[in-house]
């Protein structure tokens, strides 16, 4: 079997489409599909199933990208450093994250490691959905909460802590809930999922748990917006403690009933491949896991 080939089918799912993979690599988009249909020919195997507006990868497509990805990577790097390049932390990242911490980690990290890397380039997409990050494409995903079982590389990162916060003029004007009873009197700004719309369930430093109903003035599918809102005084908002942590210590804000705070959740990094995959994996993988982690433990 040719080995560029092979590279030629990883670039096309990397990138979703043969437009993108012929523009990535220089060359015809002509070439890089007939290269796909001789790698079919030559397998004996259908790879991929095209329509005008996607490709898919068939189960066999699948099982054969995950098993080229890390060698291909390997062997791209070990040709960077053939060539004489500098450094091998070069080449192309996919990354998702929830929008949240894409946002307000993801995005900032990102900057600083195209500073120390020039020959990194990035694709960012932000969303709360669960993305097959194979079918995609991806290199690196950031997930919130309890993963499902699969072969994927997974890194814990820490835990996202909730807690309640309002300004001090809200407060003042409606005043301060001495216990969870009371957050049925307040007008509550609270993340737009069926576990947060009408209830929090909330977690005392002893380790008491309770689950109080609430009246939600405000719903948003972001955590930074329900930050914002907050901030104008408009209720009280169950967010992560490390988005408001900053303003929490310069006093624009203030934690609501401090003994008491939301549920934790998980924060992990998935990859389909192992960071000694690539240099450029190793070296993006650590630096954001880092910075999650550092992000995190400032809350804890």
């Amino acid at each position: 079997m040719d080995l560029d080939l092979t590279r030629l089918f990883v670039k096309v799912v990397q990138q979703g489409s043969f437009s993108r993979a012929a523009d990535q690599l220089k060359m015809p988009k002509s070439s890089v599909s007939k290269a796909i249909a001789r790698l079919e020919a030559e397998t004996g195997t259908k790879l991929l199933i095209r329509s005008t507006r996607s490709l898919a990868l068939t189960p066999s497509g699948r099982t054969f990208y995950e098993s080229c990805l890390g060698p291909i990577q390997v062997l791209e790097d070990a040709q960077r450093s053939l060539q004489g390049r500098d450094s091998v932390v070069a080449g192309f990242l996919k990354i998702t994250a929830p929008e949240d911490l894409g946002g307000y980690v993801i995005a900032p990290a990102i900057g600083q490691l195209t500073k120390k890397h020039p020959g990194l380039t990035f694709e960012l997409n932000y969303t709360d959905e669960i993305v097959d990050l194979v079918r995609d494409g991806y290199d690196l995903a950031f997930r919130l909460g309890k993963l499902n079982p699969s072969s994927f590389k997974v890194r814990k990162l820490g835990n996202v802590n909730l807690v309640m916060i309002a300004t001090p003029g809200y407060l003042k004007a409606v005043g301060t809930p001495k216990s969870p009873d009371d957050l049925s009197k307040h007008d509550c700004l609270s993340y737009s999922s069926r576990a947060f719309a009408s209830h929090w369930t909330l977690k005392s430093i002893e380790g008491r748990s309770r689950e109080v109903e609430i009246k939600s003035r405000i719903q948003a599918n972001q955590m930074t917006s329900l930050l914002k809102v907050a901030q104008t005084g408009a209720g009280i908002a169950l967010v992560p403690a490390s988005l408001c942590a900053s303003e929490i210590a310069a006093g624009r804000l203030v934690r609501v009933l401090p003994d008491w705070q939301g549920a934790s959740v998980p924060a992990s990094m998935i990859s389909p491949l192992a960071s000694s995959a690539s240099a450029r994996l190793k070296i993006v993988g650590d630096y954001l896991a880092s910075e999650v982690s550092r992000v995190l433990s400032v809350s804890n």
